[in-house]
């Protein structure tokens, strides 16, 4: 029992002597690469794309807020910006800093880039929410370059050239 004819030991016809020949472990080693560099390159993209959607959905929340959309309002209503970027003009695609809003009152500190037909220029942002739910900009500032920096803040005036 157990033993096939010719006493050899129990094996399936399909099953090969002995080890893989050069040729065989070459062959072999060739597919495991490929493989591996297949799924290595599937997980990066995969890494990658998570991080990108999470960029542009965090972009996506901050540029909806309140607080930023009235910048932008006051910003592209200025004369001073529309003669220096020129019109039409519009948002560029990251913001970056920090906004917190609450019932009971919130803080604002936002960089981004607004781009016109003329030029580019940066913007940067820093408000306050009062317990009433009204947005006083602190620091609301258009920094164009090489003609210096216009301030769209409440009681804002245009500072020198930089």
């Amino acid at each position: 029992m157990g033993w096939t004819e010719g006493g050899e030991g129990i094996q399936s016809t399909e099953m090969k002597k002995g080890l893989m020949t050069q040729a065989e472990l070459m062959a072999w080693e060739v597919k495991a690469r490929r493989w591996l560099v297949l799924g290595l390159t599937l997980v990066v993209t995969g890494v990658l794309a998570v991080g990108g959607m999470t960029l542009q959905i965090s972009y996506a929340m901050l540029k909806k807020s309140e607080v930023m959309q009235g910048a932008v309002e006051r910003v592209v209503a200025d004369e001073r910006v529309k003669r220096e970027l020129g019109e039409p003009m519009e948002l560029g695609w990251a913001v970056t800093g920090e906004l917190e809003d609450q019932a009971a009152g919130g803080l604002a500190r936002l960089d981004f880039s607004l781009r016109g037909s003329r030029r580019a220029a940066g913007v940067t942002l820093r408000a306050e929410k009062n317990g009433s739910g009204i947005w006083k900009y602190l620091l609301l500032e258009v920094k164009v370059p090489g003609v210096g920096t216009i301030s769209c803040a409440d009681q804002g005036i245009e500072s020198k050239k930089d």
